[in-house]
């Protein structure tokens, strides 16, 4: 896995009215790898997508807090000019959003847009750009046809071809394959890995076998909170908390039952444990208790302290800037009673 990040968000809050969309959410995105964004339809996934572009600036009533940096440069900054931001991302819907024109004046679209005349220039780009998303061989002898005759595979493909020609850093896709048939989808499946060695690919998708067969990194929402992120040889074959485990391996997702909860303010990591020993000698085994914890320090401490001691941690998420919320199971233990 890659140490770089590409981009990165810092507690990002996104809300639609008075609806919070998603809450907290911090994580790196890896460069020049395929991230899977995963989870139950309604918990997130698209709107964090476009965040990425800024897509979200163009529904009213949402408002967005929080930072999302894209190669160190926060894109949420007042001065930060869009445009420029949205041409370094290539964005693939759900379905195909052809141009009413040519298959070549599709590719060429945001060449022009951006100033390019030259007929040799567009002829190249649009020869390398059809080659680069597979489609080369198929309308190669058509390219002034309408696009809109070409079948939604093939849309598709066209879409990726005109993101591309415009030389972006990043492709963003959101369910890019779910309209798709079967072929068509392993065609783009197929133009994925071989173009993350130059792109930094973001996928949303609700097909788990897709994000094992494509990812790299997988990110998993549930109900706008962020229950777990990672490679995602760990984050799908041996996830680290309950709502990741259930969701991969099919199982109904629910909160688990808490018998007790503490709240640890203004307290060093020692005293914090010493509550947490106390609480959790009250518990019968298999019980949970939520523990609220206001620094992030200690948070690491306490977790490895409780795993030390054999308890489970079912969840550990970010509640605000500053708490954080941890679910822990009474295990067999010294504490056991």
């Amino acid at each position: 896995m890659s140490s770089k990040t590409h981009i990165s968000v810092k507690n990002l809050n996104v809300n639609y009215g008075e609806q919070k969309i998603l809450n907290n959410i911090s994580l790196d995105i890896p460069d020049k790898k395929i991230t899977a964004i995963i989870g139950p339809s309604g918990c997130g996934k698209t709107t964090l997508l476009k965040s990425f572009n800024r897509l979200l600036d163009l529904q009213e009533g949402i408002r967005v807090e929080g930072q999302v940096f894209v190669d160190g440069e926060d894109i949420y900054h007042p001065k930060t000019e869009i445009t420029h931001l949205r041409k370094r991302m290539g964005l693939l819907s759900q379905r195909p959003q052809v141009l009413p024109m040519s298959i070549y004046d599709n590719v060429v679209y945001g060449l022009r847009v951006h100033g390019a005349k030259d007929k040799k220039i567009l002829d190249g780009a649009v020869e390398r750009y059809l080659k680069e998303a597979n489609l080369w061989s198929e309308v190669k002898d058509r390219l002034h046809a309408s696009a809109v005759k070409l079948s939604i595979g093939q849309q598709q493909r066209l879409c990726l071809a005109r993101g591309l020609a415009v030389e972006p850093e990043i492709i963003l896709g959101d369910e890019p394959t779910s309209a798709l048939d079967p072929l068509s989808a392993e065609l783009i499946e197929q133009r994925f890995l071989e173009l993350k060695d130059k792109y930094t690919i973001v996928l949303v998708t609700h097909i788990l076998r897709q994000a094992k067969r494509l990812a790299d990194y997988v990110v998993f929402l549930y109900l706008g909170d962020l229950i777990e992120h990672g490679p995602a040889e760990q984050v799908l074959n041996n996830p680290k908390y309950l709502k990741t485990q259930n969701y991969v391996s099919g199982k109904f997702i629910e909160e688990p039952a808490i018998e007790k909860e503490i709240v640890l303010k203004k307290l060093n990591s020692s005293e914090a444990q010493k509550q947490i020993k106390q609480a959790l000698e009250k518990l019968k085994v298999g019980q949970a208790m939520r523990v609220v914890v206001d620094d992030e320090k200690s948070v690491r401490q306490i977790t490895q302290f409780l795993e030390a001691d054999g308890h489970k941690i079912l969840e550990l998420k970010r509640l605000n800037l500053v708490d954080w919320d941890i679910i822990v199971q009474k295990s067999e233990g010294i504490y056991a009673i």
